[in-house]
């Protein structure tokens, strides 16, 4: 189960000024492959979903998560 949402992962590409294909480059994903977990298309393997975690966390994204509230916090990074 990966510890962020789909919201969260939108959220942290708007906020890096990313795209979906940057996310996936970043990622070493397809760009179809960060389509299908946006659009809930078809289930990601724990592997796919571990590498668009690492590339979010590694420029700088940290994911946050209580039982009533989500979000994430981005920050600079070089």
């Amino acid at each position: 189960m990966p510890t962020f949402t789909v919201e969260q992962v939108r959220a942290a590409r708007a906020f890096l000024g990313w795209t979906q294909f940057d996310l996936g480059k970043s990622a070493g994903l397809s760009l179809q492959t960060i389509r299908n977990f946006e659009t809930g298309s078809f289930p990601l393997s724990s592997a796919s979903l571990a590498a668009m975690g690492e590339a979010l966390e590694k420029a700088g994204v940290e994911f946050l998560k209580s039982d009533k509230r989500i979000g994430l916090t981005v920050r600079r990074v070089g």
